[in-house]
């Protein structure tokens, strides 16, 4: 059942993670929607069986989850705004893995961890965080300071990105000089064998 829910994160965590911040624009959001979907399925898989597509299976749990979050969050001033989000989560396809939109995501989110109006040191511990799943502690002791330390960098990195605006695109062919510094050392982290994405539980 573990190895299950390793693999299953492994996979998954990163692609829901993206589709959600990308409909939503909440990360904050998104990414306690997805950990609530795994700690769901470590209550329900031992006794109900791993299901037969267990991305869709946490997709569809995380998708309600945040259906359900901006739900009760939703005030009159936003109505409308949250209106347009809850009918695009509702219309998400739960089998979002084999839709091109899927990969596009994925890229959305490295190329937003990896911006360069982040520092570098903020760019690396996001995009370990959120695209390859380390734990808040295993990113604090590769950076040799207190987990609590690292806590408030990835929240200033997040906030960094809401409060400046920094798109949630691919940015264009002409200005991949300017991103390729920043993006190429998180991408090959990413895709070194000594890290490999994990259950996030932080």
């Amino acid at each position: 059942m573990q190895t299950a829910l390793e693999t299953a994160s492994a996979v998954e965590t990163a692609r829901i993670t993206a589709t959600l911040i990308r409909v939503t624009g909440d990360w904050s959001l998104a990414e306690d929607c997805v950990q609530d979907s795994f700690a769901r399925a470590l209550a329900d898989w031992p006794e109900r069986g791993i299901p037969r597509n267990p991305g869709a299976w946490l997709t569809t749990v995380a998708k309600n989850r945040a259906i359900d979050r901006m739900r009760s969050a939703a005030s009159e001033k936003r109505a409308v705004h949250e209106l347009a989000i809850l009918t695009e989560l509702q219309g998400l396809s739960d089998e979002a893995d084999r839709a091109p939109a899927a990969d596009d995501d994925r890229l959305r989110l490295i190329h937003t961890c990896c911006h360069p109006a982040l520092p570098i040191d903020a760019r690396v511990a996001l995009t370990l965080r959120t695209v390859a799943g380390l734990t808040t502690g295993e990113i604090a002791r590769a950076f040799l300071v207190s987990e609590a330390t690292m806590s408030k960098r990835l929240v200033r990195a997040r906030a960094k990105i809401r409060d400046a605006g920094i798109p949630y695109r691919v940015p264009p062919r002409s200005s991949y000089p300017d991103v390729r510094p920043g993006s190429w050392p998180c991408s090959t982290l990413c895709s070194t064998r000594d890290i490999r994405p994990r259950k996030a539980t932080n």
